[in-house]
């Protein structure tokens, strides 16, 4: 059985539950009242307190125990005063339009990207002209590269400069970061590259090659 963190997660749930919060923000801030005694405005406090326990467990699960989402919310939402309740709806609008919008890249890593587009395509060059293996070369050294990125944003026990390229793809299919036949294939591409100029691998391999790693690079660039 799997743990929760592990289990995958069903966009079309978090977009459902998060609309379900959302709604439920509405309802608690309708139920704002003026207090007598100190002249401050409040929302009914057990609608709060259910509503509350509910964001703070979906922005646990849908974002994670660090996130700003989390912290935010916990922060600015502690009680059931009603600019309590507008700023934690707010966060709640905030997490939405993350959803809905998707990350923003960051500027390292368009630029790397590009980068990266712009060698692929020497390599796809150098294959054209019959260079076959320093198409592969080139190709492997950027799948390197992606690994390493991968290896550190994920805090693997990885040693930098002593660590092969392979013990980096095996510790991350470990860490399930991808499935069995994309590490194989891995495999594949970083011993055709060591191959190098040492060897003149089949044309039509490399290109297949350079295009997958052309897709790893979008698919795992972090």
């Amino acid at each position: 059985m799997k743990s929760e963190s592990s289990r995958a997660i069903d966009l079309d749930t978090v977009r459902d539950r998060l609309a379900r919060l959302l709604e439920q923000a509405a309802e608690v801030i309708r139920s704002h009242y003026r207090s007598e005694l100190s002249l401050q405005d409040f929302v009914e406090a057990a609608c709060f307190r259910e509503w509350r326990v509910g964001c703070l467990t979906f922005l646990k699960e849908a974002f994670g125990p660090e996130s700003h989402y989390l912290r935010e919310f916990e922060f600015s939402c502690d009680s059931p005063y009603l600019n309590a309740a507008a700023r934690g709806q707010a966060v709640l609008r905030a997490a939405r339009e993350y959803i809905d919008f998707g990350p923003v890249a960051r500027v390292e890593e368009l630029a790397a990207a590009e980068v990266f587009n712009d060698l692929l395509a020497i390599a796809e060059r150098h294959c054209v002209a019959g260079r076959t293996g320093a198409g592969a070369a080139v190709a492997a050294a950027i799948l390197e590269d992606v690994l390493w990125r991968n290896a550190r944003s994920r805090k693997l026990a990885v040693r930098e400069r002593v660590d092969s390229p392979a013990t980096l793809n095996a510790q991350l299919w470990q860490a399930g970061v991808y499935a069995t036949a994309m590490k194989q294939k891995i495999d594949r591409w970083l011993s055709l590259g060591e191959a190098g100029a040492a060897a003149v691998p089949e044309g039509a391999e490399i290109i297949v090659m350079i295009r997958g790693v052309r897709n790893f690079v979008a698919d795992y660039l972090i």
